[in-house]
Parts: structure tokens; sequence; C-alpha cells
């Protein structure tokens, strides 16, 4: 399954804040992107407005969750279960996505 994970924090609790911080947190996406059963698109960053963006391909929404770990103990994750557009424009083509009338 893919998923959208948007992650925001503020500039008190930013995972780059002191040097050893910083540390951590490469520490942690380095092996949060060998983490068996995730698969990592993308992951980018807004700086100004404390966002990470982060979209992964895992096993099941559990696998992910413990993963993220870290990252969700600190500001605020949203993770969204997501498809592929050629996948939603494949099944508006055949109207799969529409509720029976």
């Amino acid at each position: 399954m893919l998923f959208q994970v948007i992650h925001t924090h503020s500039d008190e609790d930013c995972p780059t804040r002191t040097a050893q911080q910083a540390r951590a947190s490469v520490k942690w996406w380095q092996a949060f992107k060998k983490t068996p059963g995730v698969k990592v698109m993308a992951g980018m960053a807004a700086t100004l407005d404390h966002t990470f963006y982060i979209t992964v391909e895992a096993d099941d929404y559990q696998t992910l969750e413990r993963a993220l770990g870290p990252l969700l103990s600190i500001g605020t994750a949203r993770v969204s279960p997501v498809l592929t557009l050629d996948h939603v424009l494949s099944m508006a083509e055949t109207s799969a996505h529409r509720a029976a009338k």
C-alpha cells in the first residue's frame, strides 16, 4: 500500500534544532529507509514550514507506524493511504469509484 505522511512540528520541537538532534534525525532517516516492509518513494521537507512530506510503500499500516516511531513523538503526523493518479484515473474511466445509484 502507498501512504502519504505529512509531519509538522514547531520551531521549538524541530528535530534538527541542535547538532545532537540533527545527528539523531539523520540516523533515524537512514534506518527508516532500510526498514523491512517499507520502501521510501520520496522524502521532502518545507523547512520554513517545519513540515516533512514522506511518500512510502509499506506492507501494512502497523509496519509503517513502528518505523515512523520517533517522528510520531514530536509534532503532529497525518498518515493517509493513497492511490497513484494512474490508478484513480483508470477507476474513473470505469466509474469504479462512484457510488451506485
